[in-house]
């Protein structure tokens, strides 16, 4: 064999044992702590650290835009971006999404009070003479947004919903229970407890159908991938780093 061939198959054999460049996928999602945490220029975040885990057990890089959700959702939609997370399924979105059918996450939206205020309700209709904190623009799921005899008190985001709690504006407020608690655990706030829960809706990644057989793919993946996190206890421990619980014991 002469030189040049040698060298030729040398090169190969190198080429061969270096690991392949991961496979880049781009995922849309919004600023919402706990779940994705925008801080001095770093992204982190329950959901984040997440996505991140599973790309890496799958041998890809998450390349992860944060903009407003509605704009995350034209993105997907459009095929600008290969994911998003971490929507809650519907028909409307499963039109242009491949969803994972193993859910990463979980939100759970509720009336809550301070704890030991002795607020009381089995239904909204025990609430109905309350004045109740909400954040402008948030879904609180259809019962809780059709149902014009409540009272509201609009505030513009969840640190001035807890404020105006904690200074007795109000004794309820409807909320995502991870995200007050985060917001409580930040502050050193008094404690809260769950009055009602309003929905309790699993959340997933989601891929751009525009990726056709690829997208569907990916989703297989990704679930398989959820589950084994559930299993080997990774995703309850990197929840546990952001979700902080006062009221009772929530899903992840």
């Amino acid at each position: 064999m002469n030189m040049p061939c040698r060298l030729a198959i040398l090169t190969l054999l190198i080429l061969a044992t270096l690991p392949a460049h991961a496979e880049k996928l781009v995922f849309a999602t919004t600023e919402f702590p706990p779940y994705v945490i925008q801080q001095g220029g770093r992204l982190s975040g329950a959901e984040v650290d997440v996505v991140r885990e599973l790309c890496k057990r799958l041998g890809c890089e998450a390349d992860i835009s944060v903009m407003p959700w509605n704009r995350a959702l034209a993105s997907a939609r459009s095929g600008q971006s290969d994911g998003i997370f971490m929507p809650v399924f519907s028909k409307e979105r499963a039109e242009f999404l491949f969803f994972t059918d193993e859910a990463a996450g979980h939100e759970r939206i509720s009336l809550m009070a301070l704890k030991g205020a002795g607020v009381h309700a089995s239904s909204l209709e025990d609430v109905k003479n309350e004045l109740i904190g909400v954040v402008l623009g948030y879904s609180y799921g259809a019962t809780f947004d059709q149902n014009l005899a409540l009272r509201r008190d609009p505030s513009m985001d969840n640190q001035a919903l807890l404020k105006k709690l904690q200074l007795q504006r109000y004794r309820l407020i409807a909320t995502d229970e991870h995200v007050i608690e985060y917001f409580v655990h930040q502050t050193k706030a008094a404690p809260l407890e769950t009055v009602q829960v309003l929905s309790d809706n699993p959340q997933y990644i989601a891929f751009s159908r525009t990726l056709g057989a690829r997208g569907e793919e990916l989703a297989k993946k990704f679930s398989q991938a959820i589950r084994d996190m559930k299993q080997d206890g990774t995703l309850v421990k990197i929840k546990s780093k952001y979700f902080f619980s006062t009221s009772k014991q929530m899903p992840f």
